[in-house]
């Protein structure tokens, strides 16, 4: 789809009643550097967090221990990734840096040994495709579910059909409904799931996270709810009951629902009503008044609501931006000169909620999609520093010319 904040920390002086010795005053120098640095965001991949960067070689993910993509998953794991990090304005194929997501994404594919179904709106990288066809021939199986609407782009039409040359089962929903999922259970053993789509423009142009969870029980709901959909049931068809709807890994507890079955809205809106002391959101598409209406009560409630919407979309029809602006919350447009696709919510600085699921009418009744509320300081730790990217971009947007 081409286009077209965060928490601060003060440095500390350090006082005394005595004479001001030379090495105190180096020490007060450092610790103004290190706030500068800390405050800039360049400090961030000394602290463990992703740099803030918008050129090659800015590759570092923001993750918790994890065992790597490609290698033996031990039970446990969950890594977030973002594009944000890696992208370079204006894009260019030649000026392309690393995108630390794909290289992860295809190294468990790279790896795959049983069982790889992929679930995405739309599909056109060929390093995945010659991926899926190398597990193919090494004899794993290999389904794909992309929505429909996307074959009149030529290169979804020519990467789908290399695969069902390659025998591999390509089938579509062609419905006026979207299947919007992105998520992909392989091996029955790894999860990936959130907003990116397997397209170039998602992994070199817009804001998109895409999470790797190593745990049975989670690849076991994927693959679930994947059966459905590839047994034909999509949308209003499918059924409610997720194997695990549950999941706890480490100090994380993962909650997983798929729309429309599970009435996404209403999980939603009871983590935003159980909010304490803040909200901060980056909004792809968002027109649910609900949800508007809950940030809104928040913010009177003294609560700190910041958001981000996709430039393209806060003034459409429908869209929620104008109301919550009125309402008094801190809301921006993005700054991403493409599109900030993110769908993501984060609550009192613990619980994450993302996914697939835009915060629209559509996404609720009628389209496929997905959604984790995540809770777990570690995980929303690492959605805050992304958010403290976009916001800033939000605020010094990037213009990347003709």
């Amino acid at each position: 789809m081409p286009r077209r904040s965060s928490s601060s920390k003060s440095s500390h002086r350090r006082t005394s009643s005595s004479k001001t010795s030379p090495l105190a005053v180096i020490g007060v120098i450092l610790l103004l550097i290190l706030g500068y640095l800390y405050e800039s965001g360049r400090l961030s991949g000394v602290l463990g967090t992703p740099p803030v960067g918008n050129g090659p070689g800015v590759t570092d993910e923001a993750q918790p221990p994890t065992t790597a993509p490609g290698q033996p998953a031990a039970d446990g794991a969950i890594t977030p990734y973002f594009t944000t990090t890696a992208l370079v304005y204006p894009d260019k194929q030649s000026t392309r840096g690393k995108a630390p997501l794909l290289e992860a994404f295809l190294a468990d594919i790279n790896a795959a040994s049983k069982r790889i179904d992929l679930a995405t709106f739309d599909f056109d990288i060929p390093e995945v495709t010659d991926a899926l066809i190398a597990a193919k021939k090494r004899g794993v199986e290999v389904r794909l579910i992309v929505d429909s609407e996307n074959l009149e782009t030529e290169e979804v039409a020519q990467e789908t059909g290399r695969l069902k040359s390659a025998g591999i089962p390509v089938h579509f929903d062609d419905r006026e409904p979207f299947m919007h999922n992105k998520f992909a259970s392989i091996d029955d053993k790894i999860a990936w799931m959130g907003s990116w789509n397997v397209t170039t423009n998602d992994t070199f142009r817009n804001n998109n996270n895409f999470i790797r969870f190593v745990n049975d029980q989670l690849a076991a709901d994927y693959r679930n709810e994947f059966e459905q959909m590839f047994g034909g049931a999509f949308g209003t068809a499918k059924k409610s009951g997720t194997p695990y709807p549950t999941v706890q890994i480490g100090d994380a507890t993962i909650s997983v629902f798929y729309s429309p079955e599970d009435g996404v809205a209403k999980h939603v809106l009871e983590s935003l009503n159980q909010a304490k002391k803040s909200i901060r959101f980056m909004a792809f598409s968002y027109t649910a008044d609900p949800i508007a209406d809950a940030m809104i009560s928040k913010h009177k409630a003294g609560l700190t609501v910041d958001g981000v919407f996709e430039a393209q979309n806060a003034k459409g029809t429908g869209a929620d931006f104008s109301k919550l602006q009125n309402g008094g919350v801190n809301i921006l447009t993005d700054g991403n000169c493409y599109i900030m696709h993110h769908k993501t919510i984060i609550i009192d600085d613990h619980i994450v909620i993302t996914g697939s699921y835009n915060f629209t009418a559509s996404a609720e009744r009628s389209n496929d999609e997905n959604l984790v509320i995540i809770d777990s300081p570690t995980i929303a730790s690492i959605y805050l520093d992304e958010f403290s990217r976009v916001f800033g971009q939000a605020q010094n947007p990037t213009r990347c010319g003709s």
